[in-house]
């Protein structure tokens, strides 16, 4: 499942990807509360990736991912991981002024 939202042709692209393993309620519900962080913390332009690890293990040995839910975010020049539980906001926002993204 990949979701796209962009908007304008910036040259750096946020790229946040999101694995998971199965379609369950509750990696339903950490899709959803991924989507909405973004949506309220992201002014840039980004691209959101959701993947399922059991149904493409190649990725997720790829990005070096153990355990899900995993969330990598990454720009041209950096990259940061959030592990396991998925619902602090804080957190979330934390991640993306590290990489230059979030709201100051």
């Amino acid at each position: 499942m990949e979701r796209i939202h962009s908007e304008s042709s910036v040259v750096q692209e946020l790229v946040i990807q999101l694995y998971i393993a199965g379609d369950s309620e509750q990696n339903q519900a950490v899709c959803q509360r991924v989507s909405e962080f973004i949506e309220a913390a992201l002014r840039a332009p980004y691209r959101l990736d959701i993947i399922d690890v059991l149904d493409q293990p190649d990725l997720a040995d790829l990005a070096h991912v153990l355990v899900t839910p995993t969330l990598v975010v990454r720009t041209a020049d950096s990259e940061r991981r959030l592990v396991g539980d998925l619902s602090d906001a804080v957190r979330f926002q934390f991640v993306l002024s590290t990489v230059g993204m979030g709201e100051e």
